[in-house]
């Protein structure tokens, strides 16, 4: 009876020692060693070893587990730990790379594909193309911030009475989401390719195109408007906006689509707009005004 269990015990010690040192249930890489999978796991985890002995193994072996839900699935379902598991987690979590010595950029590796170029130019450079649009260019201790000044749709609402009326672009609220305290402000207009414009015109491609006028304020309703039109006694139907209400400004070409506009004297404070509407365009295009307040006090 003593020599039977001395061999079952030996025997035993040869099976853990196999497993431990062997590569039979383990998946060979072809290079010296073996390689962890979780076959090799599950039938670890079926011999009753302990979960300290097989986590050690898993630290000192080369491991290639298959950690996506269904592998993790598959684990729970041959009743594996959660220590295990989660050591197999740690191990194919890849070591970090070592960050590059300034003025330095790292070599793809042969038969490795050049990692992907940075987004070209900077959103406050104004210099460098943009979403198609208005931005506002402001400068403090020579660094610029670049905003964008929002598309706002607009309804068209005309009041007549017998001697004429007037037809008036209505946009809701009081005051614009973008303001400035500069009474004579820096903008930027970006006219993108024709595939790529946002704005849904493609007809518009410089400054002229959109005139700087002043918005009309009425508290009651909430509403900012502008007069778009007019009709007379036998004079008809007059289109644009009146030449009360335009504000002037320079344009100088920076770039192909780039333009920087500078408005041409202070303006007071004040809700305003550049105005994109079908006569200024061409017919069946949607309008909208790119706006801004003027809030200098």
């Amino acid at each position: 009876m003593k020599l039977e269990s001395i061999h079952n015990g030996w025997l035993a010690l040869v099976v853990v020692a196999s497993l431990l040192t062997g590569p039979a249930i383990l998946a060979d890489d072809g290079q010296k060693g073996e390689t962890l999978n979780n076959a090799a796991i599950i039938e670890l985890q079926g011999l009753n070893l302990g979960d300290n002995v097989i986590i050690d193994k898993i630290k000192s072996s080369k491991c290639d587990f298959d950690v996506t839900v269904a592998g993790l699935k598959q684990l729970k379902e041959a009743k594996v730990s959660d220590e295990v598991i989660r050591a197999m987690l740690a191990a194919g979590t890849p070591p970090a790379q070592p960050a590059a010595s300034a003025g330095a950029a790292a070599a793809p590796e042969a038969g490795t594909a050049a990692p992907a170029s940075p987004p070209a130019g900077d959103v406050n450079d104004p210099a460098t193309m943009h979403d198609s649009g208005v931005w506002l260019c402001e400068e403090n201790g020579g660094t610029k911030k670049m905003t964008p000044l929002v598309g706002e749709p607009f309804r068209l609402w005309m009041g007549a009475g017998p001697f004429g009326g007037a037809q008036r672009a209505v946009l809701t609220g009081l005051a614009s989401k973008t303001t400035t305290a500069a009474s004579r402000p820096v903008f930027y207009m970006y006219f993108g390719e024709a595939a790529k414009n946002d704005w849904g015109i493609m007809a518009t491609t410089t400054p002229d195109q959109l005139p700087l006028a002043k918005l009309d304020l009425k508290p009651k309703t909430e509403e900012r408007l502008l007069v778009v039109g007019s009709v007379a006694p036998f004079a008809g139907y007059n289109s644009g906006i009146p030449k009360k209400s335009l504000e002037t400004f320079d344009s100088e070409k920076v770039a192909p689509g780039i333009y920087k506009v500078t408005v041409s004297k202070d303006l007071p404070d004040g809700e305003y707009a550049f105005c994109l509407y079908r006569s200024e365009v061409q017919v069946g295009v949607a309008g909208r005004m790119f706006t801004f307040g003027v809030h200098s006090k």
